[in-house]
């Protein structure tokens, strides 16, 4: 057979078995939740849901990707490793999922706030939420650590992900999650955006082979701490420089979502340079 060919069957393969990851991956959200997703989205029109189950399917996108990475042991062997690392990281995610509620968006009911009001800000900051921890597990799975490795790293980039989330509340001069629940897009993406790039920088952490467990957690905390310290500066560079005719936090109270998406967009810009530069 033309080599041609068997590249284009043997791609053709990975994206059946993407398709059907999709499917599981959405069948799984739907098994898992109290409500009908299908007939939100297509009675309902519920575009907080929509917005959350995006992310969520982005996350397991990103995922996918990284399982496929991996170096190559034959078509059939391949597809076996990439469908499992798979199904381990869509475990990771719904974890991910019960943390977010537990920890990160404790103080209103989720399913409340996406199902009952339709409320798009804690859609869009759940969808982030989903990518940031799609971020993780993509870097978790990264590499040719053991499955061992996968898990502690996964667990650590989780406690980043709620410790960065708690520090950001502090840090602004509202409280995010009265401003979520009174339905503040602006906040939502503000919030979203700055989470989604801490998420690209664990993933430049957790990118790379396993050398040694002192190495890899040493190098991981390094770029942890570059994060916890630059995010923050570029917000108040975008505060004191690019917005400098109003304060950010009182437009993101005014639900500013104009100014919210400034911020935003120069926060992952400035995750994606840490990324490929360090």
């Amino acid at each position: 057979m033309d080599i041609n060919i068997i590249y284009y069957l043997e791609n053709a393969s990975f994206l059946a078995l993407f398709l059907l990851v999709i499917c599981t991956a959405k069948w799984l959200y739907n098994f898992t939740t109290p409500y009908d997703t299908f007939e939100q989205i297509i009675q309902h029109k519920n575009t907080a849901l929509a917005a959350s189950i995006t992310g969520y399917i982005l996350a397991i996108t990103l995922i996918y990707i990284a399982v496929l990475k991996g170096p190559s042991k034959g078509l059939i062997n391949d597809l076996i490793s990439v469908s499992i690392y798979s199904a381990m990281g869509l475990v990771m995610l719904l974890i991910a999922r019960v943390i977010n509620d537990k920890f990160l968006l404790s103080k209103f009911c989720n399913k409340q706030q996406i199902i009952e009001h339709q409320s798009l800000a804690v859609g869009l900051a759940q969808g982030a939420s989903y990518i940031a921890a799609g971020l993780v597990i993509a870097g978790a799975l990264t590499g040719e650590g053991s499955m061992l490795s996968a898990l502690v790293f996964y667990l650590l980039g989780q406690v980043l992900l709620i410790v960065f989330s708690k520090l950001y509340d502090l840090l602004t001069r509202f409280d995010l999650q009265q401003e979520l629940e009174k339905g503040n897009v602006a906040a939502a993406i503000s919030f979203s955006a700055t989470k989604i790039a801490l998420g690209i920088i664990l993933l430049h952490a957790l990118v790379g082979e396993f050398v040694s467990w002192q190495q890899s957690i040493s190098l991981f905390f390094i770029d942890a701490v570059i994060a916890l310290v630059a995010l923050p500066v570029v917000r108040l560079i975008v505060d004191f420089l690019l917005l400098s005719k109003i304060k950010l936090d009182d437009a993101i109270v005014q639900q500013n979502s104009a100014v919210a998406l400034i911020e935003s967009f120069v926060a992952i810009a400035v995750a994606s340079v840490i990324f490929h530069t360090l």
